[in-house]
C-alpha cells in the first residue's frame, strides 16, 4: 500500500537527520531506499549551503549555496545550482517501484515556483513505493497535502522531544504494523 508520510517542523528540529537515520535502519533491514536527501552544510554554526544527496548510491552534489547566491535559481539567501536540480528531478522520475522513498524536502522552490525537485509531486501521486517519506514546512502542508492528487497523507510534527522516537514509528509503518 502506498503510504505517504510528510514530515513537518521548524526549521532546525532534525528533519533531515531523522530521515537519514530512516533509510539507515530500512537498509539494514533489507528495504529498498529511494529519492534524495538534502542535508545543510555548515561553517561553525552558519548554514552556508545544501547538498544533495541520491539515497539509492549516497553520490551527492551541491545543491545551494549562501556564498554564491549569483549562480544558477535564487530563493531567499541561496543561488541553487540547475544541473543538481535537474539531477535530482531524474533520481526522483526513475525512483520507483521501491519500499521507501525520501523527498527531502518540498518547499518554495517547487510549489511556489514551479521548479527545483517538483517532478517529486508525480511521483508521489503515481505511487509505486510501500512508503514515502516527505519533508514539508509547516506552512506548505495544505499546499503539499492538495497536490497529492486525493491521497490522505500521514502528517507528522518533527521536534526536539519526539524525534527519537519517531525513526521507530516510521520503521513500523513501512514494516506494515500498527502505529
Amino acid at each position: 500500500m502506498d503510504r505517504i508520510v510528510l514530515l513537518t517542523g521548524e526549521r532546525g528540529t532534525g528533519k533531515t537527520h531523522l530521515c537519514q537515520r530512516v533509510v539507515e535502519e530500512a537498509r539494514r533491514r533489507g528495504f529498498s531506499c529511494t529519492g534524495v536527501l538534502s542535508p545543510a552544510l555548515f561553517d561553525g554554526q552558519e548554514k552556508v549551503g545544501i547538498s544533495l544527496v541520491d539515497v539509492a548510491t549516497g553520490e551527492e552534489r551541491p545543491l545551494a549555496s549562501a556564498e554564491d547566491a549569483s549562480q544558477g535559481l535564487q530563493w531567499g539567501r541561496y543561488g541553487f545550482v540547475p544541473s543538481s536540480l535537474t539531477w535530482g528531478g531524474a533520481l526522483l522520475t526513475r525512483a520507483t517501484p521501491c519500499q521507501l522513498l525520501v523527498v527531502d524536502e518540498l518547499g518554495p522552490l517547487e510549489l511556489e515556483l514551479g521548479q527545483g525537485l517538483v517532478k517529486a509531486l508525480d511521483v508521489l501521486a503515481q505511487g509505486g513505493f510501500s512508503l514515502a517519506l516527505v519533508v514539508v514546512r509547516p506552512a506548505l502542508l495544505n499546499e503539499v497535502t492538495a497536490r497529492l492528487k486525493g491521497r490522505q497523507p500521514i502528517i507528522l510534527e518533527v521536534t526536539p522531544s519526539n524525534r527519537d522516537q519517531l525513526p521507530v514509528q516510521i520503521l513500523s509503518m513501512l514494516e506494515g504494523e500498527k502505529v
